[in-house]
Parts: structure tokens; sequence; C-alpha cells
């Protein structure tokens, strides 16, 4: 099975931007173990400007969206109300690859930014800051432990249960569920952490599965929908 991975964006600042350009690309180690636990090798897609998303995806069988900065919130017709450092180009390219897989019929995942670039493909804002607007306190400095309460009709349920706990790691988070799609775990304090597409072949998780005990589940899942054995 070949799992294409969309990766972390650097900014260059000064010399190093002269002689590398404005980026630079990374793929962390807990992403290639979380894909590992089913034996599925990660490959990075690089952004390039002289081959199309459709291109670059084809003979891939899933797509994976990691985490990553906060998106401009012009791409969802808001006005800067929290978002730190905010992101044009990583969002623009990995929303473009989430277009591309779903026109491909390649099951996604989407992880923590991954999951709010689903939902702004589909027209949904974000919270800018959650720390302030809901208490969603311990997001933005280090892992928070908590629990969330899953649909029993989740992809997950079966798996996980009704009250896993997972580890999240973010400052924003979707303000409402995109069309098309079904809110199936939600945290405590009213965040969305999970949603599923109407077709079941895009699942966006808040939470890092592959920080924590849940991503076992989370890759028999996915990868049973990219027709792994």
């Amino acid at each position: 099975m070949r799992v294409a991975v969309s990766q972390v964006w650097y900014s260059l600042q000064g010399a190093e931007r002269d002689v590398y350009g404005p980026y630079r690309y990374c793929l962390h180690h807990c992403y290639a173990s979380l894909l590992d636990i089913r034996g599925v090798q990660p490959l990075a897609v690089l952004p390039v400007k002289n081959a199309s998303p459709h291109r670059l995806l084809e003979g891939f069988h899933l797509l994976v969206l990691t985490g990553g900065g906060d998106p401009d919130p012009c791409l969802y017709q808001r006005e800067n109300a929290g978002s730190r450092n905010p992101e044009r180009e990583r969002p623009l390219w990995d929303m473009g690859l989430y277009r591309a897989a779903r026109e491909m019929d390649i099951p996604v995942l989407g992880i923590c930014l991954g999951m709010q670039l689903i939902g702004i493909s589909h027209g949904a804002a974000l919270i800018q800051n959650v720390d302030t607007d809901v208490s969603h306190d311990g997001t933005t400095s280090a892992p928070l432990f908590h629990h969330v309460t899953l649909d029993p009709c989740s992809m997950l349920y079966g798996s996980l249960g009704n009250r896993p706990v997972v580890s999240s790691w973010h400052h924003q988070a979707l303000e409402s569920v995109p069309p098309g799609f079904t809110v199936t775990a939600i945290s405590d304090d009213g965040i969305i952490e999970a949603i599923e597409s109407a077709d079941s072949k895009v699942l966006g998780l808040q939470w890092h599965p592959e920080r924590d005990s849940t991503g076992r589940a989370v890759m028999e899942v996915i990868t049973g929908l990219a027709g792994a054995g």
C-alpha cells in the first residue's frame, strides 16, 4: 500500500532562506511510526509547481494530512482573531491534495490541522484560539490527555469504546461541522474532536493518534477503507 503524507513546512529566514529558499519540509518520526503499525510506508508528497495534485496522487491508496501551524483566516473568510503566524501556502497545498484525493476516491485521514483543512475545504470556519474562547487548557505548550465521547455509530467506536483518552496539542478547532460530514467525537468542553464524511471515506481527528494509544485503532480503520488486509 502506498500512503501519501503531507509534511510540516518551516519558513526560513535570512541567509538560510537566501541559500535554500523559503521553506524546509519535515515529516516527524511519530507519523512514520503510526503508519508502521499496519506495515505501510509513508511517502511525503512535496510541493512542486509543475505537477498537479491529481498526478502526484496517482497510484496512492491513502492520503494522510498531518498537523501543523495556523491557516490564514482569509481562507475561511475571517479576520485574524487569535491566529498565530498564520500560513497560506501549506494550507492551500494540502487542501489541493485533499480535493484531488476526493475526486480520485482516495480515502483521507486528517490529523489536527489536517482535520481543520478538511473542514475549511468544505466551507467551515475555525475557532481561532480555543484557550480563550472555550478554555480548552493545556493544548498549546504541551500535549493534553483528556477524554472524548465517541458516537456509537462512528467508525472508531467498536475499537475505542465510548470514552477513550486522547492526546491534544492545538489551539484552534473547527467552529462547526462541515457540510457532508457528521461529528463523531466531542470533548467535554464542546470541541469537535472527530468528523466522518457521509461516504465513510474521510476521517478527521482533532487529537493526535500518533502520540497516544488510539493509533492502532485509527490505522486499522483507515487502512481498511483503503483496502489493506
